[in-house]
């Protein structure tokens, strides 16, 4: 199970941001970006940022925030008791522009490999080249099943935290 990281206060912020300056390998499917400034019990502002079109919180919500390294998996609105799974609700791509360039480089060291060498780098390189992309999508996808359920385990006990309810019920 992923380590997650919980985040609770008051937003004291949301910025919206339209056009997402992107790094060459990241492409977001929303062109958006939210800027969030959460402000805990300790007085501590906290910056978070999510590619998304989805904010269920505004201004002076109290909010619980559900990070996964620095990446805001989700959200609870405990104001408004709304919800978001962001890793449901705006995936990232299966595919990259960084994957096209890896094809191209491995096609162009087998290609050298084989020329410098013998026929026997082509029963490493063909299969390399040929079942790169395949296996990234299918790791990449697989990776976003698992994820999104364990972030909606995850905002399911906040949402039980946020209530006050045990976690645990005992059944008579």
């Amino acid at each position: 199970m992923s380590k997650f990281l919980w985040v609770s206060g008051q937003l004291a912020e949301v910025q919206r941001f339209i056009n997402v300056p992107m790094r060459w390998c990241e492409q977001y499917p929303a062109r958006e970006r939210r800027e969030l400034w959460v402000t805990t019990a300790d007085g501590q502002d906290i910056k978070l940022i999510v590619h998304s079109r989805l904010m269920p919180a505004r201004r002076g919500h109290q909010v619980i925030g559900l990070l996964l390294g620095e990446q805001l998996v989700g959200l609870y609105n405990a104001t408004t008791g709304k919800q978001v799974n962001y890793i449901r609700s705006d995936p990232p791509l299966l595919w990259r522009r960084c994957d096209a360039a890896a094809i191209a480089l491995l096609s162009a060291i087998s290609i050298t490999a084989l020329a410098m060498s013998a026929w026997a780098t082509l029963l490493v390189g063909v299969p390399l080249v040929l079942l790169y992309a395949p296996l990234v999508v299918t790791v990449r996808l697989l990776w976003r099943y698992r994820t999104r359920g364990q972030v909606d385990r995850a905002m399911a006990i906040a949402k039980c935290r946020a209530r006050g309810r045990p976690l645990l019920r005992r059944v008579k």
